[in-house]
């Protein structure tokens, strides 16, 4: 290790002089504190409440009871264990492969106490309130469907197919504390315990905590988080936004520091998780998705142990390195803006030079990440026992984004990371989407799964057409203007036709779901729906004439339902892709619209569907399918195996899109354009 640092010292020693930097750093890494949670400082931007800790301490405990919170222990994170899928008797030797290596993959609920504990390190390391960020990262995921994201991008899919909105992990948490009575629950008990309370101090706190839940995206890139005031009725738009119009969700900013403090905290659990979920699943040959750190990794593990050892030398030059290389490709990239024959001769030799700069800077950059890699190596080889080290290396990363996130935030009015430790964040979780994510999902659920839960969201909208259910929650004026499927008495027989058949048992659930919900809980549905019709119809005519790209699951039938018939109306209206004008999209626009509002009770129906679907847990989604022949047992022995790394998962070609942008990520949050260059 000694001699790994001595050599560093020199190769940086080595490189500022090649380069002739000055010894003064672009950004200031201080000595640790003593104790970086000892703060005394309380952030104005803080919410306060009057509420006490055990007021605070008997809400978490409604939550933890409550049965969303509970489904979250059967829910995948980004992987479906063994045990929750149902495999025929034949299938021996595939669960002796997958068994003990996958008992300990994170779940939903995990996931969901480590951001919680997270959050609240991070909250009580900045003066914020703790108590409050622990409660939104419990409740975060609360609203996220099975399977991992598969679940959410086949349910929004389905709900485009059938033009009722889209599904949003995020947003629905906030929904399900409403329908399921959490938030009212939470006021009962806290006022047996503390009579005195007072009501509207609960619902206030349960409002942020909310506005948390929606804004939390860890999706997304993210740079500093600023929180926004809001009104009740901003948030209550931004809920609905999210289920109608798409890409919403990634809009959205937190009304508060403890709110934006989990938009990190979530990116900084799953990304270590991630790694160690890693090194547990297997493929269908038995081989480990990650089988060892690779050069890739130890890159990122030198900078972190930079960061732990406080190694000033190594964090400035790199950061200096990555930004003068962001600083170059910046100046390349407006110079090409323009065709290079157009450029003037001195044009053409100033881009010329700082593309030579640029390669100077990238080849001085990959000779400091062969000495990290060295240097990362070294700290892994004295790691003992060696089954250790994944614990402990990925415990270290993660500890230094959150002491790095606290020093960085600290007395500011939002949440940053310093430059280089943002970036490396982010690196490292391109590099697990690229290394480790796309070979999580079982084979079924690529091809099998979203057509079997196509299947099964439609014969459930059968049901809640024929009995009236979906008709009883349309709004009133609508009513008045169209007839339900069925007559009263039709749809009392069948009512009494589901009940009376034992083997029907989750149409009887569906039923009663439904049956016993208030009507003004569920009001949102109509007007979501209609909104969402709108945006998704003008997504299909902008698909169908070559504007955009279709990105969900369930392409053919896409094709086949919603692109070819836009094809033909274009066509009957004597136009071409090529010739219809914004004029001609918003007469189609409206045509198509007409048409689809005369069965507007099939798609509340298909909303409530997706919705009571998307609730369900791992074993219960599969339960459903194969009691319904959706899917084989053959269907699951031949996809009951993990792709190996020669198979890509093409539903995550957008995170790669939206994670190439990580250069920007070394941009400071205090600087300014006339900084960029060294």
């Amino acid at each position: 290790m000694k001699k790994s640092y001595n050599d560093l010292c020199e190769v940086i020693a080595n490189i500022y002089k090649e380069m002739g930097y000055s010894d003064k750093a672009l950004y200031e890494y201080k000595d640790p504190d003593e104790n970086i949670l000892d703060y005394d400082g309380y952030s104005k931007y803080a919410k306060t409440f009057n509420l006490s800790k055990n007021d605070l301490l008997t809400i978490m405990k409604v939550i933890t009871v409550s049965a969303a919170y509970q489904r979250a222990s059967q829910k995948s994170m980004m992987a479906t264990k063994s045990s929750t899928v149902i495999p025929p008797e034949d299938t021996k030797e595939l669960k002796q492969i997958f068994k003990d290596s996958e008992a300990l993959i994170q779940t939903r609920q995990t996931h969901e106490r480590e951001v919680a504990d997270i959050a609240k390190i991070i909250s009580n390391g900045l003066g914020l309130n703790g108590d409050i960020s622990y409660l939104i990262g419990l409740l975060h995921d609360v609203g996220h469907t099975w399977n991992g994201h598969t679940g959410e991008r086949i349910l929004s899919s389905i709900g485009r197919l059938n033009d009722c909105g889209y599904i949003v992990h995020n947003a629905m948490g906030a929904y399900i504390l409403e329908r399921e009575n959490i938030i009212e629950r939470a006021i009962k008990q806290v006022k047996q315990f503390n009579p005195k309370v007072k009501e509207s101090e609960i619902k206030d706190l349960m409002r942020y905590i909310i506005d948390g839940i929606v804004s939390h995206n860890g999706e997304g890139v993210v740079g500093k988080i600023v929180p926004e005031d809001k009104t009740t009725e901003k948030m209550t738009e931004e809920i609905r936004k999210c289920f109608t119009e798409k890409g919403y969700d990634r809009k959205i900013m937190p009304a508060t520091m403890e709110g934006a403090v989990i938009r990190y905290a979530d990116i900084i659990a799953y990304t270590r998780s991630d790694i160690l979920d890693g090194f547990r699943l297997k493929d269908r040959n038995g081989r480990k998705i990650l089988e060892n750190f690779d050069d890739k990794y130890f890159s990122i593990i030198g900078t972190c142990l930079a960061r732990k050892n406080n190694f000033k030398p190594l964090l400035e030059l790199e950061n200096k390195l990555l930004l003068e290389m962001y600083g170059l490709s910046k100046r390349i990239n407006s110079m090409t803006s323009t065709e290079e024959r157009f450029l003037k001769p001195e044009e053409r030799i100033e881009l010329e030079r700082t593309k030579k700069e640029r390669e100077f800077i990238e080849a001085e950059y990959k000779k400091l990440e062969k000495y990290k890699i060295h240097y990362a190596k070294a700290y892994f080889n004295s790691i003992s026992p060696k089954s250790e080290a994944k614990t402990e290396i990925t415990e270290m990363m993660q500890n230094e984004f959150i002491k790095d996130l606290i020093e960085a935030s600290r007395d500011k009015g939002y949440i940053t990371m310093s430059p280089l430790m943002r970036k490396t964040l982010f690196a490292l979780r391109d590099l697990n989407v690229r290394t480790i994510v796309p070979y999580t999902r079982r084979a079924f659920e690529t091809k099998d799964l979203p057509i079997a839960a196509n299947d099964l969201v439609s014969s459930y909208a059968d049901i809640l057409v024929k009995t009236g259910i979906a008709y009883s929650f349309l709004p009133e004026e609508v009513k008045a203007n169209i007839k339900p499927y069925n007559t009263e008495k039709e749809q009392e027989e069948a009512r009494l036709q589901i009940e009376n058949d034992e083997k029907r048992t989750y149409e009887i659930k569906l039923c009663h779901y439904y049956t016993r919900q208030e009507k003004n809980k569920l009001k949102y549905m109509y007007k979501n729906s209609m909104e969402a019709m709108k945006d998704i119809t003008e997504h299909d005519i902008n698909i169908a004439i070559g504007e955009e790209t279709y990105d969900g699951e369930l392409r053919e039938i896409y094709e086949i339902n919603k692109i070819n018939p836009i094809k033909r109306k274009i066509s009957e209206m004597g136009k071409t892709s090529e010739t219809m004008t914004p004029e001609d999209k918003e007469k189609l626009l409206q045509q198509i619209m007409k048409e689809k509002q005369k069965d507007i009770e099939r798609m509340i129906a298909t909303k409530m569907a997706i919705e009571y679907i998307g609730g369900m847990t791992d074993n219960t989604i599969l339960s459903v399918l194969i009691e319904k022949n959706l899917i084989s047992k053959k269907q699951l022995v031949e996809g009951y195996g993990r792709p190996g790394t020669e198979t890509q998962d093409t539903g995550l070609e957008n995170l790669k899109k939206i994670f190439a942008k990580n250069e920007e990520m070394i941009y400071p949050d205090d600087m300014s354009d006339n900084e960029i260059s060294l």
